[in-house]
């Protein structure tokens, strides 16, 4: 029975007859209305808080931390909570402007002149807003392979001057974890930090966010974690992005990202201490740059903050930041007016249940928004696992007319170093980076290929092989995306010599 049970871990403060949380609607209270939508959803476990500027107001943990297993979610469980991360690394970053080492809108080769881009104009005038409200001209949903090739942090940092633009400088909103890594170390690099120190020095341990940490190690400190789930259900591994450190690498708690929450509600104050100013915090919650559709209602200028977004529901604007990772969903959700907010953790891949509850939440606490958001969230559900769909060659797609040697060899680009194509009887395989990691080359039409890799996260791309009259080897290979389906492209390599 007990893996039916949903483990209450604190009501912070007893339930009121006017609370819309205990109130019930449509025959549930927000409680139950959690454990069904766990259920609906096949989610093993969760997390949800909600918070007030004066504190916790109801943290209870539900289901299990691996399913099979017993052991049950509380407000201790450690969950990765990937781009919520985002959030709290300009939370950390802003405590260095308030300290004047950084400043948000200043040039940040004014305080990082190894921070150099690939256009000059850019280099010149990039700021901590440009790279934390995703608006530097980087392409969108690019460059994660980088963290799984164990670079240094400095080496990262010079990488960044060989990623082309493709969209100019300022011009529209495109999502990049390398710009928020390249904005958070060039604050760290002037505060004398490292990435992981920035965000545990200036956030975490002011906050006492003792089973919060930087670093992917955090979780294995105990058994109390979330493991990660597959979309089945079956268990697996967990994805290491330590290397972009506050893009996507904290590992946090219910407890632990309560005080955080709290903390920004009250402006900034934490247990009648200052850990950021009332101005940063209007600062990290403003428009930086409109992104376009979004929120449940579809906000047709729903916008970019610091870390985050914005949108407004129904005449209330909401400040909030989404994550995923392997097995891993997140969502934080704020209210400044109403001085209220929620976040919820899950250990399922690609699930939508935290924006499920997270819209419940908001028609609860706020009103009714006239629309039935839980089907169109359960609609949403088919898109966000479409994202993990491997593309299919095209149904005109040319044979391949050379021996598959003719590709193989060592290659290198300027941004990710060696990839090494391998002949593996009839196919191809390749080895990227000093520490070879793998991937699989699927032929797609005539000398073009789909390279894919385990890790989900880490997209597909088109490469295109080079030939020279008279040279029976690929001489190069140049990356491109699939048409309207989740790919990147890789960018140029040469044949290495």
């Amino acid at each position: 029975m007990l893996l039916l049970l949903a483990s209450t871990l604190s009501a912070s403060r007893p339930a009121r007859a006017e609370d819309p949380l205990a109130r019930d609607v449509n025959g549930l209270t927000f409680d139950q209305f959690i454990q069904k939508t766990l259920d609906d959803y096949g989610v093993p476990g969760a997390v949800v808080v909600v918070v007030s500027d004066k504190g916790t107001e109801f943290l209870k943990g539900y289901g299990v931390r691996r399913r099979g297993e017993t052991a049950l979610v509380d407000g201790d469980t450690r969950f990765q909570i990937a781009s919520m991360s985002k959030f709290i690394a300009a939370t950390a970053v802003g405590a260095l402007v308030d300290r004047g080492v950084v400043s948000w809108d200043a040039p940040v080769t004014t305080f990082s002149p190894d921070t150099v881009l690939a256009e000059p104009y850019a280099t010149q005038n990039v700021t901590l807003r440009d790279f934390f409200a995703h608006r530097t001209g980087l392409p969108a949903y690019t460059d994660d392979l980088l963290p799984q090739l164990e670079f240094s942090f400095d080496e990262l940092l010079h990488r960044a001057r060989f990623q082309p633009f493709d969209h100019s400088f300022r011009s529209r909103w495109a999502y990049s974890n390398y710009g928020i890594f390249l904005g958070q170390y060039s604050a760290a690099r002037a505060a004398g930090m490292s990435p992981p120190q920035v965000l545990s020095s200036t956030m975490l341990e002011p906050l006492g966010m003792t089973r919060s940490g930087p670093v992917q190690a955090e979780l294995f400190k105990d058994d109390n974690r979330a493991t990660a789930h597959n979309i089945d259900g079956t268990v697996m591994p967990y994805e290491n992005v330590d290397k972009f450190s506050g893009a996507g690498a904290i590992v946090s708690t219910g407890h632990d990202i309560a005080r955080w929450m709290t903390m920004l509600l009250a402006q900034g104050t934490f247990e009648g201490k200052p850990v950021l100013s009332k101005d940063t915090v209007t600062e990290i919650f403003a428009a930086s740059m409109v992104q376009g559709p979004g929120g449940p209602l579809n906000d047709p200028n729903d916008s970019a903050g610091l870390g985050c977004e914005s949108y407004h529901f129904l005449r209330w604007r909401v400040i909030e930041k989404n994550g995923a990772l392997n097995g891993m969903r997140t969502i934080v959700t704020l209210v400044p007016e109403r001085d209220i907010g929620i976040a919820i953790f899950a250990n399922k891949q690609m699930t939508v249940f935290p924006e499920a509850v997270r819209a419940e939440f908001l028609e609860r606490v706020l009103a009714p928004s006239g629309r039935d958001l839980q089907k169109q969230i359960h609609e949403e559900q088919k898109g966000w696992f479409a994202l993990l769909d491997v593309p299919k060659p095209p149904p005109d797609a040319k044979p391949l007319s050379r021996d598959l040697d003719a590709f193989a060899g060592p290659f290198v680009s300027p941004l990710y170093g060696s990839l090494t194509v391998v002949r593996n009887g009839e196919s191809l395989a390749v080895k990227v980076g000093a520490h070879d990691y793998p991937g699989q080359l699927t032929h797609w039409s005539a000398d073009s290929f789909l390279i894919t890799f385990e890790n989900p996260d880490v997209p597909p791309g088109l490469l295109t092989f080079a030939f020279k009259e008279g040279n029976p080897r690929a001489t190069g290979f140049d990356g491109s995306r699939v048409p309207n389906v989740y790919t990147t492209s890789y960018g140029h390599f040469d044949r290495a010599q």
